[in-house]
């Protein structure tokens, strides 16, 4: 069992509500102090355009041609 379903497992067990509550609080502190997590899509979007159409047709050739077969016996 992995330490997440260990803890799931925990929390499930208990039935009083004023420590789940104290419970519940403290992971909310503590989600604060977590990186959050950011949609990239502003990221992603600087890199459109950069790249030509003969650029684009060259790249996606070599990456068909290395990354597409499977070499040896399966």
């Amino acid at each position: 069992m992995i330490l997440k379903d260990q803890i799931l497992n925990d929390v499930s067990k208990i039935s009083n509500h004023q420590i789940l509550n104290q419970l519940y609080y403290y992971l909310q502190s503590i989600k604060k102090l977590l990186p959050s997590e950011k949609p990239n899509k502003n990221t992603i979007l600087r890199f459109a355009g950069l790249l030509s159409d003969k650029e684009t047709e060259k790249l996606t050739k070599i990456i068909n041609s290395e990354f597409n077969r499977i070499e040896g016996e399966w």
